[in-house]
């Protein structure tokens, strides 16, 4: 089972870091073309393992084939920044996608305590170890240069993918594959995760609402978010650029 901190977790990530450092000194010498090729075959082999759900998970529920939450959106688009060559994307990859991915590859919460060899745990790691490989290898192989100066941009990137999983839980809603809101990054707020940390940092965003003739104070939904992001990934952000501050103000 995948427990969190116990020797199958540490083997995970153990196995995370063998599967990148394997790329990464297998073909660090290889050519400019086919490092590109070879980064951009991983995206699309993550919308194949996304969609080999269909095929290989049993009891597979339909709402799961979209690309759900931060992580979901991100496969999505990755292969379209990745052509696009556009730094700004790149950039998206780098900051947000590769961060967030990170956080659910070394803190598989969603699916703690499931067999390590089924084929959900197995899609689960190798989805995120491309999330996170990608834009990784980019920046090591120099093939991408972070820029700072778009990490204000970062944010509303991540708002955007909060959008998008806003509506992607009314749609389910409406037409009927689930009967209330999925939670996506914990934009309705969430006591018992890591979204109780934005609660707490933005107590100012809550509302009161009567259930059982009690009043119970919530987190503003989408909203709540905002001041914990701009808090806590900021600084991260800041340090992820920091060794390439110098390039890009000297290519400016």
């Amino acid at each position: 089972m995948l427990d969190i901190f116990s020797f199958n977790y540490f083997m995970w990530i153990l196995a995370a870091v063998i599967v990148f450092l394997a790329m990464y000194f297998g073909l660090k010498n290889r050519s400019y073309k086919f490092r590109y090729y070879f980064l951009f075959s991983l995206t699309i082999l993550a919308w194949v393992i996304h969609f080999s759900r269909y095929y290989l998970e049993p009891n597979l529920l339909t709402y799961k084939l979209f690309f759900l939450d931060l992580c979901g959106f991100s496969t999505l688009m990755y292969p379209f920044f990745f052509m696009t060559k556009n730094p700004l994307y790149r950039d998206y990859m780098y900051f947000v996608g590769g961060v967030f991915a990170a956080h659910s590859l070394f803190y598989p919460n969603n699916i703690e305590g499931d067999p390590i060899f089924v084929f959900n745990t197995i899609r689960f790691f190798f989805a995120h170890m491309i999330l996170i490989s990608v834009p990784l290898l980019l920046v090591l192989w120099k093939m991408h240069i972070p820029n700072y100066k778009n990490i204000p941009k970062m944010i509303l990137f991540v708002l955007v993918g909060g959008l998008y999983n806003f509506s992607l839980s009314a749609f389910f809603v409406e037409v009927g594959l689930r009967n209330h809101y999925i939670n996506f990054m914990g934009l309705w707020g969430n006591d018992v995760s890591v979204f109780n940390i934005f609660e707490k940092v933005a107590p100012f965003f809550r509302y009161t609402v009567v259930v059982n003739n009690i009043e119970v104070s919530k987190p503003i939904p989408f909203f709540y978010m905002i001041p914990g992001l701009i808090l806590f990934y900021t600084p991260v952000w800041i340090a992820m650029a920091f060794p390439f501050i110098k390039k890009i103000k000297k290519a400016n």
